[in-house]
């Protein structure tokens, strides 16, 4: 991983954990009251529950994207970020910021091999399995260590699952609907079960 491509997600996690951190203490009124030592803990809440599932998430497309011979790599949009920061002030966040970047193999004569709609597929429900998984190993923690925090860390990345799993462009899934939508049915009825009995 370029040292660039490092530096771009741990800026966006941060600035992901910031902007739920203001938007949970309440936005502007909510600083205004809230002890410093209270900020701190929402925003480690917000790192751990939230940042995590976003970098493992993007991970999660990066990685097969490669294995399938794919050039993939995670670029910031910094204009999502200052917006999410931005409207986190009034009490709710539109995280936008960045995406994993894929660009097929070529070809001898340098044309692009374009991907299979089954490799399409697979690229794109693997953040969302990144996520479903996290909500997963979060629920076992709950159960064996009873921390709000996992329980919290659960949901979320059910519901971020959930919102990926949207069957509408640009979302990652339309393409998996495209692809195989029993898959997807399997998938988005998973991510919604561990969202109502978390």
């Amino acid at each position: 991983m370029r040292e660039e491509e490092v530096k771009s997600l741990i800026i966006s996690s941060l600035a992901i954990a910031i902007a739920f951190s203001i938007a949970l203490s309440g936005g502007i009124s909510g600083l205004i009251k809230i002890k410093i030592e209270n900020f701190v803990v929402i925003f480690l809440y917000s790192l751990i529950s939230i940042s995590l599932g976003f970098i493992l998430h993007e991970l999660g497309h990066r990685t097969i994207a490669r294995k399938f011979g794919c050039y993939a790599e995670y670029k910031m949009w910094e204009t999502g970020l200052i917006i999410a920061i931005l409207l986190s002030f009034f009490g709710f966040v539109f995280a936008a910021p960045g995406a994993v970047v894929i660009y097929p193999k070529y070809d001898l004569w340098g044309r692009p091999i374009p991907l299979s709609r089954k490799k399409s597929g697979i690229i794109s429900i693997s953040g969302s399995i990144m996520n479903i998984f996290l909500s997963i190993l979060f629920l076992v923690l709950s159960i064996i260590y009873p921390f709000e925090i996992f329980v919290i860390a659960s949901k979320i990345n059910a519901w971020l699952a959930i919102f990926n799993l949207i069957p509408f462009p640009p979302l990652d899934g339309f393409k998996v609907f495209v692809w195989d939508k029993r898959i997807w049915l399997i998938a988005i009825a998973s991510a919604i079960a561990l969202y109502v009995f978390v």
